[in-house]
């Protein structure tokens, strides 16, 4: 063959070349996105906790002592409510209350943690 004929293509070693760069690029691509979704879910998981936890809290505010949820499920997060009295006035009618809620994901990372004090109805024993 003459030198023409020979020059006219790739070489083996410059397509694996090719291949290889090629597939180190794409593996770069792939990453990134893939760790774009697991922020966004992270992102969304935490926006939902922050939402289920002002819900809770207030729902928790809105009923005599005593009667707030305790714990749940919702939408892959899993919740805690708790109260605890704090103090109360000599008639025992109401009482102040501290209130909290922490929201967890089902990997166990806190997501949410928040506390509100509320003075509260006591339910009569």
């Amino acid at each position: 063959m003459s030198d023409s004929a020979r020059s006219a293509g790739f070489t083996l070693v410059e397509v694996l070349v090719a291949l290889v760069v090629s597939s180190v690029l794409l593996a770069v691509v792939l990453d990134g996105a893939s760790t774009g979704r697991r922020r966004a879910r992270v992102a969304e998981d935490k926006r939902l906790a922050v939402l289920l936890g002002d819900s809770l809290l207030t729902e928790a505010a809105a009923k005599p002592l005593g009667e707030a949820p305790a714990q749940g499920i919702s939408n892959r997060l899993s919740w805690t409510v708790g109260e605890s009295v704090i103090g109360s006035e000599p008639r025992g009618i109401f009482a102040l209350a501290a209130l909290t809620a922490t929201i967890s994901d089902g990997q166990g990372h806190q997501l949410f943690a928040g506390e509100l004090r509320r003075i509260k109805r006591m339910v009569p024993q």
